[in-house]
């Protein structure tokens, strides 16, 4: 007769503690976190000696909170490598974007410090200096040719009054020996006529 009624009092005590554990659950808002939850169940459980007697419902509640939690985390993890990958893809596109432009900056840099002249590159500082050169080349040239002409032509022009001098003094000079050379023929003709004079007298 005792342990019927030992029996009913236990069976009592317990659905009065599972009462307020409901009671408990439904005031008190369910944690949010794992390890809350798991000692929350433990804690809530009763003990005999060294394990831990828990209700099936509380079990399958908390592993469906942990499916749950881990279905949740995989589905953040795979919207995550969603979001990875499609990052990549646009860190390539902007790669590519990068590689064009630093490709067309050091062609503006090369045409900018260099010059194309008959097919031949040259640095601007170079072709630069070089025209310089060949134009400073050009005004000595061009200096010294001047000075030539102008001595050249100071030595025709004495040359051309040497010329013109040495032509009047032979033009004199035929002059005065064809003078000559008439009064000569004068003196002659006049010396034959006396001479034929004398004989014929």
């Amino acid at each position: 007769m005792k342990k019927p009624i030992l029996f009913l009092l236990i069976c009592l005590a317990s659905a009065g503690v599972s009462a307020q554990n409901t009671e408990d659950q439904t005031q008190i808002p369910q944690p949010q976190s794992l390890n809350e939850q798991f000692r929350k169940l433990k804690d809530d459980s009763e003990t005999f000696k060294t394990y831990k007697v828990i209700k099936e419902s509380d079990l399958n509640a908390f592993w469906k909170t942990v499916q749950d939690s881990v279905s949740n985390k995989e589905q953040r993890l795979s919207d995550a490598q969603k979001l990875i990958d499609v990052q990549e893809k646009e860190l390539a596109k902007l790669r590519e974007v990068i590689k064009e432009k630093d490709v067309q900056l050091e062609e503006k840099e090369y045409a900018g410090t260099h010059i194309t002249v008959m097919g031949i590159d040259f640095l601007k500082d170079s072709y630069v200096l070089i025209n310089i050169v060949i134009i400073s080349l050009l005004l000595i040239a061009m200096a010294i040719l001047l000075y030539k002409f102008k001595d050249n032509n100071k030595i025709a022009r004495k040359k051309t009054n040497d010329y013109e001098r040495l032509d009047n003094e032979f033009e004199n000079y035929k002059r005065n020996a064809l003078e000559k050379q008439m009064k000569l023929r004068r003196d002659l003709q006049t010396a034959k006529n006396r001479l034929d004079e004398i004989r014929s007298t």
